[in-house]
């Protein structure tokens, strides 16, 4: 990714955002907040992250491939579990709670052998 401008790729992946919620293509809305997840866990940009994953919605229901929605849930634990690290009082049982619920997904995948 040598020489790649990210507010360049921010910006584009903004407007394939815009672009999708205008036509109404969920799949493809889907898809770019899972790459912008990506991206925010890589650089550790856990806020923009949480405000990622709760903008997104349950991203799981569109995701055709099984790939997609198992790296989107296991990204999205990691993003409550380090937002919980950062917080503290009824924010951090909050965050816990929703990491919590997510690893059960998982491990619920994992235990019926479908991950």
């Amino acid at each position: 990714l040598r020489g790649i401008d990210a507010n360049a790729g921010d910006k584009i992946l903004d407007s394939m955002l815009a672009s999708a919620a205008s036509n109404g293509d969920s799949l493809l809305s889907a898809t770019v907040n899972l790459m912008k997840l990506e991206v925010f866990v890589f650089h550790q940009e856990w806020k923009k992250a949480i405000d990622l994953v709760r903008k997104a919605g349950n991203v799981r229901l569109v995701l055709p491939s099984a790939f997609g929605a198992v790296r989107f849930t296991f990204l999205e634990a990691l993003t409550y579990l380090k937002a919980a690290q950062s917080s503290s009082g009824w924010k951090k049982r909050q965050m816990k709670k929703c990491a919590h619920k997510t690893m059960q997904l998982i491990r619920r995948w994992a235990k019926n052998g479908n991950v």
